[in-house]
């Protein structure tokens, strides 16, 4: 809802795609100059702590806007001064989320899990996105961020009984933010992940465009929602894409079809932008080369988190998993602001071919073996976790263990009969 509201309100007052760029600059940016501060009150409160303190200090601030929306200050000025104050609050919090994620699922269903939530934020965000398109006609703005900031309370006290349920990790001295520079070193699967994600947060600026794309169907901001509410139904099939994927063929492979559906979606939205057509069939169109753009996001930046989450050594995980969700700050910020400044001078038809035809680039490429290797420890099948089997040598005693074996472990990729049987 906040998305939908300070994009059109925005793009409506200065009717500048770089002006919309300045939301996610401001959004994202302050969280790049908070990473050692956010890990150290990672590891001295602890995910779940750190998460409500944090989290609900950010739904209190959303109350702002309603104010001046009330006194008649909601200028676009005033709202992007806003922006920026909740991503310096943001960049406080960027490690709790995967924290609490990495309590709440084991290792073994990490992929699944992190498509489940992404499915649920992708069904509330479509929910959120349409409502708000009608609510904005209905009520202004500024019932909508009081709304927003009232719906923050259950978000947060839904993680409230993980505080006293997990122990606070403040023994040995904090964590470093450098740690996760040397973690990667050391990971070559958690290298490529951030690589990965770099990439698809890239390609994710795309966005940037959506309210130009609204403005040439119409003026109303229900062109807008619908828009935007495309861009993640997608992720509402995240789940039922890594059910099916699961052992079926490796993440690395995923990952390729990811881009290719990524940039035949983008230069499809380009193409869709060059003509000049009717506006119901202009955004019956875009919406169809959006839905399929949303999903191939959604099920890669699944993928990537659970990645992340599963290959992170514990001791480490506060300082890679802040790095991590720094990813998408330097990416989004970055990508929009070359995009919107592509569409300002140029037009947005011409942005997202250059974008389109970049990430197709990226697909005709041969990829590196060093990546494919590394990336290929990611997969499920290839992890296999050692703890908790007291000795046991055997495939029963294992499975007794309550471990799972792993097709590879025990299938013809083992070369020698006697080391397979065995």
């Amino acid at each position: 809802m906040v998305s939908l509201v300070g994009s059109y309100l925005i793009y409506q007052k200065t009717h500048h795609a770089s002006a919309v760029a300045l939301i996610i600059v401001f959004s994202n940016v302050p969280a790049l100059f908070l990473p050692t501060v956010a890990t150290k009150l990672a590891h001295r409160w602890g995910g779940p702590k750190d998460y409500v303190a944090i989290w609900g200090a950010y739904y209190f601030l959303s109350l702002i806007p309603f104010v001046l929306d009330l006194t008649g200050h909601l200028s676009a000025t005033n709202l992007l001064a806003w922006f920026l104050l909740e991503g310096i609050v943001q960049g406080l919090v960027t490690p709790a989320a995967g924290l609490v994620r990495t309590i709440l699922a084991p290792p073994e269903i990490a992929a699944e899990f992190n498509g489940s939530v992404t499915r649920t934020i992708s069904l509330a965000t479509v929910i959120g996105i349409l409502a708000a398109g009608g609510a904005l006609a209905l009520v202004g703005p500024g019932w909508i961020f009081l709304f927003v900031g009232l719906s923050g309370a259950p978000l947060v006290l839904a993680v409230v009984p993980l505080i006293s349920a997990t122990s606070t990790a403040t023994a040995g001295p904090p964590p470093r933010f450098s740690q996760a520079r040397a973690v990667q070193r050391e990971n070559p699967e958690i290298r490529a992940a951030f690589r990965f994600a770099l990439v698809i947060f890239l390609l994710s600026g795309y966005a940037v465009t959506l309210p130009s794309i609204a403005d040439g169907i119409g003026h109303r901001a229900i062109i807008l929602s619908s828009l935007q509410a495309a861009a993640v139904v997608g992720g509402l099939f995240v789940v039922v894409g890594v059910r099916f994927i699961h052992r079926r063929t490796t993440w690395i492979n995923v990952q390729r079809a990811c881009v290719a559906i990524i940039a035949a979606a983008v230069l499809y939205l380009g193409w869709v932008a060059l003509r000049d057509h009717p506006p119901h069939w202009y955004l019956i169109t875009a919406m169809v080369a959006i839905i399929p753009l949303g999903f191939a996001l959604n099920l890669d930046s699944s993928i990537l988190n659970a990645a992340v989450q599963v290959a992170t050594p514990s001791e480490s995980r506060a300082s890679v998993l802040t790095a991590f969700a720094l990813v998408p700050m330097i990416a989004l910020p970055l990508s929009e602001v070359v995009i919107s400044g592509m569409s300002d001078l140029v037009s947005v038809s011409f942005s997202l071919m250059v974008l389109g035809g970049v990430t197709l680039l990226l697909v005709i490429l041969p990829r590196h073996a060093s990546v494919r290797t590394a990336f290929s420890a990611l997969d499920d099948e290839h992890l296999f976790p050692e703890e908790a089997l007291d000795g046991a040598i055997t495939i029963g005693r294992i499975e007794d263990a309550g471990q799972a074996i792993a097709d590879q472990v025990v299938g013809p990729e083992i070369p020698f009969l006697d080391e397979r049987e065995r």
